[in-house]
């Protein structure tokens, strides 16, 4: 049965059970900067009030276990900027559900070009899906006799199985 609220011990509890006390302290650090920072959004709101703990959601959980990911790989919360929402955008998708019952692979993808000027986030269902950085155009028109949209050139991404990472909770 999945709870409904979690503290930030509890959470961390979730995405770390191993880590030694230091470690989780660390943790929990890291995880109320990601709530300042509009990563994570707990019940109730950021501001609680002197003595009202924050409680998260499961959909908060998994999105901090993926924020935690990223971070792993050296992402820092400047870079995260605007990633809450869009996590909070693909929960609402049917794919984040098949993820989280393990029905069938989901993958996010990280894209980016080599200035790190653009970066683009991908869901993919089965299979990654890495077109983008095999098919990179500089420009595409949408339509015959339209002018050309100009497309990033994606050197680089990070892929990301949803069901492996969620599977490790247990919410």
């Amino acid at each position: 049965m999945e709870r409904f609220a979690y503290s930030v011990r509890e959470l961390v509890e979730k995405l770390a059970p191993e880590a030694d006390e230091e470690a989780k302290r660390r943790l929990i650090r890291q995880v109320r900067h990601w709530t300042n920072s509009d990563l994570l959004t707990p019940l109730g709101g950021k501001n609680t009030g002197t003595g009202i703990s924050r409680e998260y959601g499961p959909d908060e959980v998994r999105k901090a276990a993926i924020l935690w990911e990223l971070t792993r790989f050296g992402m820092t919360v400047p870079q995260l900027e605007g990633t809450g929402e869009y996590l909070d955008e693909i929960a609402k998708d049917p794919s984040w559900k098949d993820a989280v019952t393990d029905k069938r692979p989901v993958y996010l993808e990280l894209l980016r070009t080599p200035d790190d000027e653009s970066q683009s986030w991908l869901l993919a269902r089965d299979a990654p899906n890495l077109k983008q950085l095999h098919h990179s155009q500089k420009s595409r028109s949408l339509k015959s006799g339209m002018p050309a949209i100009p497309q990033p050139s994606f050197t680089a991404a990070l892929v990301l199985s949803l069901n492996r990472i969620f599977a490790r909770l247990t919410v």
